[in-house]
């Protein structure tokens, strides 16, 4: 009698994904499935973290190893730091971080350098209600896109604080009349990552 093949059962992956260099803490935990291209995880975190789309990104697992957009036909695309950028449409969150307690770093927009760093919480089975990708938890909001990494954003919650700088109300401005950094609606965020397909 032939032995059956096992098949691997469906998976999802627990996600807490911070951005370094900030305190507190930004934060977002995503379920994703394990079998998620990491070109789609691109997009989840960008909805997860209301950034525009605007800049180039890659992710990097703890060998070095660069994962990114590859042009079609492009073999001389290179990462961020020089080797060749593996395509990230023929990788998946499993491949790069299959267990608890591993870790990998997203980075988007090599000016602004926003590092984000993702631990893998859990790896379970998915619920039979459970709608994928989703945001499940977070705090504070995300910097806004160009806003000049860790420095800007500290600098533009300074003069947003200080009525009195001059740069206050052209930054006031720019942000589009308010901006609050400690600010997290949970509903509005998992809409956005859910609509991620």
């Amino acid at each position: 009698m032939a032995s059956r093949k096992k098949t691997a059962q469906p998976s999802i992956h627990v996600l807490h994904v911070e951005l370094v260099g900030i305190q507190p803490a930004i934060w977002r935990e995503l379920h994703v499935r394990s079998g998620m291209p990491l070109s789609r995880l691109h997009e989840v975190l960008q909805a997860a973290f209301g950034w525009t789309h605007s800049h180039m990104h890659m992710f990097e697992d703890t060998s070095g190893l660069q994962y990114g957009h590859k042009a079609a036909g492009n073999a001389d695309d290179i990462g961020f730091g020089g080797p060749p950028l593996r395509d990230e449409r023929k990788y998946t969150v499993a491949d790069i971080a299959p267990r608890p307690r591993n870790t990998f770093s997203y980075i988007y927009d090599f000016g602004d350098d926003w590092v984000h760093r993702i631990r893998v919480k859990k790896v379970q089975p998915p619920e039979r209600s459970g709608r994928y990708p989703s945001c499940t938890a977070g705090d504070r909001a995300a910097p806004p896109d160009d806003c000049g990494g860790v420095p800007g954003y500290v600098r533009l919650l300074e003069i947003l604080r200080n009525p009195r700088h001059e740069e206050h109300e052209e930054m006031l401005e720019w942000i589009g009349g308010s901006f609050d950094p400690e600010a997290f609606d949970l509903k509005a965020t998992d809409k956005a990552v859910r609509s991620v397909r």
